[in-house]
């Protein structure tokens, strides 16, 4: 691995950013090929039921690399939890017992 590779202190491999996968269309077997312009990673994707990944060219696997189709696209992923009055009293009270603090006050 060259030496201009970022890496954390415990030698993982840090993200080089995060690239665009764009559909490039559908192979005779009925997968999707998706590319990255960025780094030509190009892969083959099968959806479930019978989902199916194959990776072509790897181009920077150190990349965080997202896509879409049909107007809906995947980029961050923020999640918060339900107002804690959706959370009946007696859950929250086992949560408090359990040393999860719901309501996000001090125990």
């Amino acid at each position: 691995m060259p030496e201009s590779t970022p890496h954390n202190w415990m030698g993982d491999v840090l993200s080089s950013g995060k690239h665009e996968m764009v559909l490039i269309g559908s192979v005779e077997s009925g997968a999707e090929e998706w590319a990255c312009p960025t780094c030509g990673r190009r892969m083959l994707l099968r959806w479930p039921p019978h989902y199916e990944k194959l990776v072509l060219d790897h181009g920077d696997s150190t990349a965080v690399h997202v896509g879409g189709k049909g107007g809906v696209q995947v980029n961050d992923v923020v999640v918060t939890p339900a107002p804690a009055s959706d959370v009946p009293v007696a859950e929250r009270q086992w949560l408090r017992e359990n040393g999860i603090d719901w309501d996000d006050r001090s125990a």
